[in-house]
């Protein structure tokens, strides 16, 4: 396979335009010359003699996560009273994405942040906006020993021009499909689908039982990105995303057309509610978690915000993969995990970089993650199981996630086109209202030739 094309330092402003519109679960910028921001960000000042770094991730609020990250900042400060956590994490993307695109640009770049891009860290890396990990872990291999290899080795940078690993994996979030056991059991339905046929076979069945099969808040664009992200993976594969992201591979392709066919032929099947282009989120988790929906298509995280509910219906709930089809076996166990990452910035003095690094370790010290595993969340670590009295799903999609050989993340993590997230999935929202499948893939190959043209 080639490797990515290279992109101009002038060309990198584009990344802003990404950073804005990005509104998902995974793509770079520094200053607006292209050159690398202003040393020493927002941990220069110091507080009272402390140094003072700057933690962002996308867990606030009443997340269950953001509890554990805040617990973990206090006791941090408590054994370190000479550093200064400042905890700047923020839920919402768009409004997390807008503050991470202007303290770049203004050389105020966090000190460790989250960033959901692997091909399109490449340019970060190259202007030093981000830091190499290599060194740091190669010196402490009692810390490293405990990571799952493959999501550490996905921010080796070399096959995109940059030697090195500028990102450490800090949750895996792994996809399928959640049901309503009961509402199956209704419809007649004896075993979940391994097969899409099957699945369309289900479909029919809970329509025909007067029960919503799937449940998507549209408006959400990620929601319809996830599923049109699961059936391309299964339709051509790992290597086949790749080449897309490289450009070897163009959307107009008949098999990346087919893929968003299959998509919008849900619809026609009757697979999602009456409105659905329109309804948002919350909606949708409220209807699945409230038995007014079969189905959602989602991530492993779902479980820890399923348990922190009040929902009549949890002990109801089970996954299964994502199904595969049966002209493309060759894909069958190609799985969609998602990542969540750590970054450090580049543009640190050495005692924030020192404090930085002392933080990271500690969040991702395995009494740490431990902690995230009696949320319900997943790490990639090797150190940690679930708790005894963890519910069965959760135990369940452990040892899911310990039998998946080959996966891959969201198709945009694999293209450096700064637009590409935002552009292909209000496309495919687009076509579930009325495009069809053949001019969205022609919108989306414009948009990726135009960013190409001006990257040479």
């Amino acid at each position: 396979m080639k490797s990515l094309k290279k992109i101009s330092g002038a060309a990198l402003v584009l990344v802003f335009v990404f950073l804005a519109a990005c509104s998902s679960s995974n793509n770079s910028g520094t200053s607006s010359d292209g050159g690398v921001p202003p040393a020493g960000g927002s941990g220069t000042t110091p507080d009272g003699g402390k140094i003072s770094i700057v933690f962002m991730s996308r867990n606030s609020g009443d997340d269950p996560m953001a509890k554990i990250y805040e617990k973990q900042i206090e006791e941090f400060m408590q054994q370190n009273p000479s550093i200064q956590v400042q905890n700047d994490s923020i839920y919402d993307e768009a409004a997390y994405n807008n503050k991470l695109k202007v303290a770049i640009s203004t050389g105020e770049t966090p000190s460790i942040f989250y960033y959901p891009a692997i091909a399109g860290l490449s340019e970060w890396a190259k202007n030093g906006v981000i830091m190499d990990l290599t060194e740091i872990l190669d010196a402490d291999p009692e810390w490293t020993k405990g990571f799952i290899d493959g999501p550490l080795e996905a921010y080796r940078l070399d096959k995109y021009g940059v030697p090195g690993i500028y990102a450490l994996n800090n949750e895996m979030n792994v996809d399928g499909v959640f049901y309503n056991k009961k509402l199956f059991e209704q419809a007649g339905i004896a075993n979940p689908p391994e097969t899409m046929d099957e699945f369309y076979e289900a479909i029919g069945k809970l329509k025909a039982a007067g029960i919503t099969p799937i449940g998507v808040g549209g408006k959400a664009t990620w929601v319809m990105g996830h599923i049109f992200n699961n059936v391309l993976f299964k339709r051509i594969g790992l290597d086949g995303v790749m080449d897309l992201g490289t450009h070897e591979k163009k959307w107009t392709d008949p098999d990346v057309i087919e893929a968003l066919q299959i998509v919008k032929d849900l619809k026609e099947k009757g697979a999602f509610a009456d409105g659905f282009e329109g309804m948002d989120y919350n909606t949708q988790f409220t209807q699945f978690i409230n038995g007014q929906t079969a189905m959602i298509s989602h991530s492993s995280p779902f479980i820890s915000d399923l348990y922190a509910s009040d929902s009549p219906v949890k002990e109801d709930i089970s996954f299964f993969p994502f199904p595969y089809f049966t002209d493309k076996p060759e894909f069958k166990d190609t799985r969609v995990v998602y990542t969540s990452s750590l970054m450090l910035s580049g543009t640190m003095s050495d005692a924030e970089k020192e404090a930085s690094v002392k933080f990271l370790k500690y969040i991702t010290r395995p009494e740490a993650i431990q902690e995230r595993m009696n949320i319900l969340r997943i790490a990639p670590s090797k150190d940690v199981t679930p708790a005894a009295d963890a519910p069965q799903i959760f135990k369940d999609m452990i040892a899911y996630t310990s039998t998946i050989q080959k996966s891959g993340g969201e198709y945009f993590e694999y293209d450096t086109t700064p637009s590409l997230v935002d552009v292909s999935r209000n496309k495919i929202l687009d076509m579930m209202l009325a495009l069809s499948a053949e001019d969205i893939a022609k919108g989306i190959q414009q948009e990726i030739d135009k960013y190409d043209a001006s990257a040479e």
